[in-house]
């Protein structure tokens, strides 16, 4: 039973000091790139839970180092298969949280997953319009469908944005909200590749205004 209770305490203590270190790794990069008048949305919902469980890993291994000192043998081991584990993991970091949408008074960027590095800021004028589309997707067992709202922005140098894929950086409907008003003070032209029926506009009002934003 003392050895389960230990056991249980080491893992909550690990547990903890790994969200100690993701709020301080998050809150370090809010802060580097926070400057006045720009929106900096980083990272993703699979980038933190793969950052929150890179950080369980490591401090595993920082408990297995402390336990083996005593043993040099195991300790060089362990510690190769770490060095293994860290070389691997820690470049899909730095591309989780290089994985982020910026907006700013002269234009906007946003830096895909597999894209190292800042990217240049798109001006507003490169930007030829915002397309708004939706995909209706049925689950089992529900009474209703579900409506998700496809967000593209097109460049005129040729690339397309979708800013509201399964995997990006936009979590809320305030967040997309703010970055949709200043597309459209900016005079950036709205298109909607179809209207969206009236009938889905109780059960998505999220989707349903912003089809009717300009109004």
């Amino acid at each position: 039973m003392r050895k389960l209770l230990s056991w249980f305490l080491k893992l909550v203590s690990g547990l903890l000091l790994s969200g100690i270190a993701w709020i301080l790794f998050v809150a370090l990069q809010q802060i580097y790139y926070s400057e006045p008048d720009q929106v900096y949305l980083m990272g993703t919902t699979i980038s933190y839970a793969f950052v929150y469980v890179f950080l369980c890993i490591v401090i595993f291994f920082v408990f297995s180092f402390l336990k083996l000192r005593f043993n040099p043998d195991k300790l060089k081991r362990r510690f190769f298969v770490f060095a293994a584990f860290y070389l691997v993991c820690s470049p899909l970091v730095i591309l989780a949280f290089d994985n982020y949408l910026l907006v700013t008074p002269k234009g906007m960027v946003y830096n895909k997953f597999l894209s190292v590095g800042d990217g240049k800021v798109k001006r507003w004028r490169e930007i030829s319009q915002v397309e708004l589309d939706y995909q209706v997707t049925a689950f089992p067992f529900q009474r209703e469908n579900r409506v998700r709202l496809r967000y593209f922005v097109h460049f005129k140098d040729g690339p397309t944005v979708d800013l509201n894929h399964y995997n990006s950086p936009l979590y809320d409907a305030d967040q997309f909200k703010a970055i949709h008003r200043v597309l459209l003070k900016q005079g950036v032209p709205v298109k909607l590749k179809r209207p969206l029926p009236e009938k889905y506009a109780k059960e998505n009002p999220f989707v349903y205004e912003m089809f009717h934003f300009k109004q």
